[in-house]
């Protein structure tokens, strides 16, 4: 798209040249002997070794547009065949390799500081990993180049959706202090799922080993701030023949902002990342101490 209109900018600066010029000929009764070679425009895409360039030729200028791994990045070469003069113009601000922008979709879970089984004491808050699913969309990304196009500082703003799927069907949280949970065992929950929905922004270290992000290895590394915004108890099922969904609208004392430690590795257009909490997914001492992750695969916009 870049260079697209790269080339469509450089026809109407040629056009404006080549108006510039028919008028100087119309005053110049010497120059009235034009060649109308001039009044066609020629544009060739031809590939070389090593090098991708687009020739265009317009108003007797020739234009070639240059994208070679040893050249500067959008390197356009104007050459008049009038006056043989040649002009360089120079692109500093190429396109970057993605690190943040996509769409998310992975597992996110809690551990305690001894690893994923849940104490007795709290089994109402075991999860169904199967169905525990994380969404993200990573719609802005802004990068800083530190150096080339190699190294990057990235940040952005996305969108998390967190979903808590529990494992036990009769328990319904309870957003008491701190956090509890009912029993009903009369009724068989089909769904029962925390969800939690932040905005999202990171502050990331990125490296890549091409400028072509088809072409390149890509790793990030760094943190990420999640501020929740909504978060909601859905539940399902069955009684008397009849479907019930209720949702309930609650904070279930989760932490209005969380930290992450965040890693991404990928090449082409899919990255696989892994975010760690570095802060606890619920409000301290309100109930267990958990420690959110998620982990999964970016497609990369």
């Amino acid at each position: 798209m870049k260079k697209l209109l790269t080339i469509l900018s450089i026809i109407l600066f040629t056009a404006q040249v080549g108006v510039a010029q028919e008028e100087a000929t119309k005053s110049d009764s010497t120059k009235t002997a034009q060649t109308k070679k001039s009044d066609s425009v020629e544009v060739v895409i031809t590939p070389k070794r090593g090098q991708d360039s687009t020739i265009v030729k317009v108003a007797g200028m020739k234009i070639i547009v240059l994208n070679d791994d040893k050249n500067e990045p959008g390197k356009i070469i104007v050459d008049s065949e009038v006056d043989n003069d040649t002009v360089y113009y120079k692109d500093k601000h190429g396109d970057n390799v993605t690190h943040w922008a996509g769409i998310r979709i992975g597992v996110n879970g809690y551990m305690t500081d001894k690893g994923l089984p849940i104490p007795t004491t709290h089994e109402f808050l075991e999860l169904d990993y199967g169905r525990s699913v994380s969404v993200d969309v990573n719609l802005l990304e802004k990068d800083f180049r530190l150096y080339k196009q190699h190294i990057e500082l990235v940040t952005g703003l996305g969108m998390h959706f967190a979903n808590y799927t529990f494992e036990n069907k009769y328990t319904t949280l309870v957003n008491t202090d701190p956090l509890g949970a009912t029993v009903d065992s009369t009724i068989l929950l089909d769904k029962n799922r925390l969800r939690a929905t932040y905005i999202t922004a990171p502050l990331l270290l990125g490296f890549s080993t091409h400028k072509d992000e088809n072409k390149a290895f890509r790793l990030a590394f760094g943190g990420q701030v999640s501020w929740k915004i909504a978060s909601k108890l859905k539940q399902q099922y069955n009684l008397g023949g009849q479907t019930f969904k209720p949702r309930i609208k609650s904070d279930y004392d989760l932490n209005p902002f969380l930290f992450h430690a965040v890693a991404t590795a990928g090449f082409g257009p899919v990255n696989i990342y892994a975010n760690y909490g570095l802060n606890e997914l619920f409000e301290n001492k309100k109930t267990l101490a958990l420690t959110p992750f998620d982990v999964g695969v970016q497609l990369m916009f």
